[in-house]
């Protein structure tokens, strides 16, 4: 076994779990997936700040980084896995499109005027199109703009989110579908990121109609302090239900339910829920939600509480919980109740409830919101 430096035993001992090497590639059945997220590099002091794209294979070696004009957030990866688009970090207006492969060229594009870029866009199942959360911001509404890939990723047309502040988004099952999380939460560029509106805001989660705009469901938390629980991250299950993962826009230490499933026309989002020191521990932020390719198990990073927690989506019961300081990046795992789980310190790994963490790769480049799992096209 490999020797453990301190921050080892940071990242990968707080949670009570062992630490085991790989084997060699040939002892076991190679994982062809490639992982994409955003990373900074730089430090600041000596070298500037500077951001880029990274594709990676499942061992955590960067295949490519791809530069961006400044913080990525979000991507989309296309059906086929060949070709991805990292989105800014709101309220930033680029996207760049880029080959998962390489190399190739990469296709910077903008948001039009009036418009920015919410961080999240998906490809619609032929992956001509492009649908991408933006910002409204004159008229406070939240929308999607559609980017047609075959043309240069023009914007051909815009959708409603029938909500404000639309964030994540994800293809529903049927390929027809889009689940919308509208945090309800009012921005203006001319005000960089500070919430307009937390007194009067109103979250929902809502499902349109992927060729016209039109609604067919919506839910949200209700009036009252639930209100306050801005519905951000998404991911959904092959049956349909959707787990969403919310950040608390009250108090941190109430330790309301922070994550739910909900299936379209039920009428109502089934908390997740966990013991009050662990909903407390949360710090009220969580920052990426996935499922696993089971169809059972869903896991939610939360960064400013430094942990992952993973709940059987069918029982209900929080099964899993491990320490990832500064942890938000978290895609499907290469095998059932398994995730691949990033953070900020620079730590790439395999983890899952009652999983022995699979120590992948480490550096001290830190690994930026959110993770992306592309099967391999070869």
């Amino acid at each position: 076994m490999p020797n453990l430096t301190r921050r080892d035993m940071l990242i990968f001992g707080a949670s009570g779990l062992t630490y085991v090497a790989l084997p060699p590639r040939s002892a076991k059945a190679r994982d062809t997936s490639r992982y994409i997220g955003a990373r900074r590099l730089g430090n600041g002091i000596t070298s500037p700040f500077h951001y880029v794209a990274s594709v990676a294979d499942a061992t955590g070696h960067i295949l490519r980084d791809i530069p961006l004009p400044a913080r990525g957030h979000g991507f989309a990866v296309s059906p086929d896995g060949r070709h991805a688009v990292a989105l800014a970090r709101r309220p930033g207006t680029f996207a760049v499109a880029f080959s998962v492969e390489g190399p190739g060229p990469e296709k910077v594009f903008f948001a039009p005027s009036g418009r920015h870029f919410q961080g999240h866009a998906v490809f619609e199942p032929t992956g001509r199109h492009l649908f991408a959360t933006e910002n409204d911001f004159e008229n406070g509404r939240g929308c999607i703009g559609v980017y047609d890939a075959a043309d240069g990723f023009r914007r051909v047309a815009e959708l409603p989110s029938h909500g404000i502040g639309a964030h994540e988004l994800v293809l529903m099952p049927d390929g027809k579908t889009l689940a919308v999380a509208n945090g309800g939460i009012l921005t203006h560029p001319d005000s960089g990121r500070a919430k307009l509106n937390i007194a009067t805001m109103a979250p929902n989660l809502t499902y349109l109609e992927l060729t016209t705009g039109r609604l067919q469901d919506s839910i949200a938390h209700g009036t009252g302090r639930r209100s306050k629980l801005s519905i951000r991250h998404l991911a959904a299950f092959p049956d349909g239900r959707v787990v969403v993962a919310c950040q608390d826009q009250g108090a941190r230490t109430d330790g309301l339910p922070l994550v739910g499933v909900h299936r379209p026309g039920s009428g109502r989002i089934e908390d997740l829920t966990a013991p009050p020191d662990v909903l407390v521990s949360l710090q009220g932020y969580c920052g990426s939600v996935s499922v696993d390719r089971g169809g059972r198990l869903a896991a939610v990073t939360a960064p400013r509480g430094g942990q992952v927690l993973f709940w059987n989506t069918v029982t209900k019961e929080l099964v899993g919980r491990t320490s990832l300081p500064d942890g938000c990046g978290v895609s499907p795992g290469p095998a059932e109740g398994t995730f691949v789980l990033t953070n900020g310190l620079g730590a790439f790994f395999v983890g899952g409830p009652g999983l022995t963490r699979t120590r992948r790769r480490e550096t001290n480049i830190p690994w930026d919101n959110h993770l992306y799992t592309a099967p391999s096209p070869g």
